[in-house]
């Protein structure tokens, strides 16, 4: 494991075990970007209050909490937030996703999602969580179908303690909805499915409330999540690759630019076996050149926005996706066996090859052939042992033992006539923000950026507030 990796994996761990630290046992460093991180909490707090200000309110959240029984914890970590309940209820355009109490309960307190609900000391986590359960748009339950939408919430970069980046991903972070029968279900991180069991709550006409058995769960980093997922080729290559850049992490003691809203492809260990001899052989430049083509910068694009398009990855070559008709998805000759993992920063989808740098020819794709003979490496055969020796967060407690069902199953993109035509579905926009199209009840975003000055007076009370 490279120091960097290393110093941050420890970080993690220590974040994720010894949470109810309060600030005064951090350094004066830490202190400071704890302090600094509550100030940016409440400027973007107190600037969606002024916004809102113009804006008659659409009823009282807090009221409505009190009134249900099952949501007092919900209303109790709400309350920890200086004027939030108004500021929500004077929003409009948003569905709010509420958690139990029997929810709450469940949540592992050496979890990031159950230390901000255990240790209250800690309101820039609280004020996490809670965003990443609000999200832009109206989203009624009879809308939702079992092709996911992807919707952005919000819980973007402002939120960040001394110990725990929440989301990386402009415009907030995206959450998945989706039908699974007859119920509404909630796709989140680390392979989270939260399910609906009272809908339609209506707050005035622009908030719609949802209740949900699950808390919603943060995306986890990208290397931490391959370690719990088992893709450990992948990390180990990434380890091994020093790309020069972070792929999931930040702060004072990551070396290289961190980046953020991309899309990245994750071939299985099967997949990195089947090449090994290329591998074996391959320099450090080669290895790059692969692992840059397995990702697409400035651009989170979810399965089901996919179609016959082609799209620049960062190595420079096009990647060509070809859709069919049976819901499956592919990128070049290989097939996406498990799409829309959502991510501290980016959305992964696994597949069943290692991708070659390269045009490819959609006409060559031959769907019905086993994976181990759509190499995009020719003359590749297995070896004993790939050269990577080291795995980032190798140690770490959590794995993902069983995958949820919902979750192998759901398809790639909607099938049949049911299908949008690619060509208009799927961009290549270079701004950040997803591929997937809103559902047509969406009103836009729940609250829009303030101008400069709005902002710097925001700023000016949050900082007035704090001295107070």
């Amino acid at each position: 494991m490279s120091p960097a990796w290393k110093t941050e994996s420890h970080h993690y761990q220590h974040y994720t075990h010894n949470w109810a630290s309060s600030i005064e046992h951090l350094s004066s460093q830490q202190q400071c970007v704890q302090i600094w991180a509550y100030i940016n909490m409440r400027h973007s707090i107190l600037s969606l209050a002024l916004m809102a200000g113009s804006t008659m309110a659409q009823g009282d959240l807090a009221g409505l909490l009190s009134s249900q029984p099952d949501l007092s914890t919900l209303l109790e970590l709400v309350s920890l937030v200086d004027g939030l309940a108004d500021t929500l209820a004077a929003a409009s355009n948003i569905t709010i996703f509420a958690p139990t109490n029997d929810a709450f309960a469940r949540v592992p307190r050496d979890e990031p999602e159950g230390a901000a609900i255990e240790y209250r000391n800690e309101t820039v986590a609280v004020a996490a969580l809670l965003a990443n359960h609000v999200f832009k748009g109206v989203y009624p339950s009879d809308v939702i179908t079992d092709i996911p939408t992807f919707a952005q919430t919000l819980l973007d970069n402002s939120y960040i303690t001394a110990t725990q980046p929440f989301s990386n991903i402009t415009g907030g972070a995206y959450n998945g909805l989706v039908k699974n029968g007859d119920d509404v279900c909630v796709l989140s991180g680390e392979q989270t499915i939260s399910t609906v069991t009272q809908a339609d709550i209506k707050l005035g006409e622009g908030i719609t409330i949802h209740k949900v058995d699950t808390v919603l769960s943060f995306g986890a980093p990208l290397q931490l999540f391959t370690y719990r997922a088992g893709y450990l080729n992948m990390n180990a290559a990434l380890e091994a690759a020093n790309l020069g850049f972070d792929v999931g992490l930040s702060g004072p003691d990551q070396k290289g630019l961190n980046i953020s809203d991309f899309t990245i492809f994750i071939p299985t260990n099967e997949a990195f076996d089947n090449i090994g001899s290329i591998i074996e052989s391959a320099d450090l430049e080669t290895i790059q050149d692969v692992l840059r083509y397995h990702i697409i910068p400035n651009n989170v694009i979810f399965a089901p926005s996919l179609g016959n398009v082609t799209i620049p990855s960062f190595e420079g070559t096009n990647l060509t996706f070809t859709v069919f008709p049976d819901g499956t998805a592919w990128v070049n000759n290989a097939k996406i066996t498990f799409p829309n993992t959502i991510l501290f920063n980016c959305v992964a989808h696994v597949i069943d090859t290692v991708l070659a740098p390269g045009e490819f020819d959609r006409a060559a794709l031959e769907p019905s052939a086993r994976a181990a003979d759509r190499l995009s490496f020719p003359n590749a055969s297995k070896v004993v042992r790939l050269p990577f020796t080291s795995v980032a967060f190798e140690g770490d407690l959590m794995t993902y033992s069983s995958t949820p069902a919902l979750l192998q199953t759901v398809a790639a993109v909607a099938t049949g006539a049911s299908r949008s035509d690619a060509a208009t579905s799927a961009t290549t926009t270079s701004n950040g923000s997803s591929t997937s199209p809103p559902l047509a009840t969406y009103t836009g975003s729940a609250i829009s950026l303030a101008t400069s000055g709005v902002m710097l007076m925001a700023v000016a009370v949050g900082v007035a507030a704090l001295l107070m």
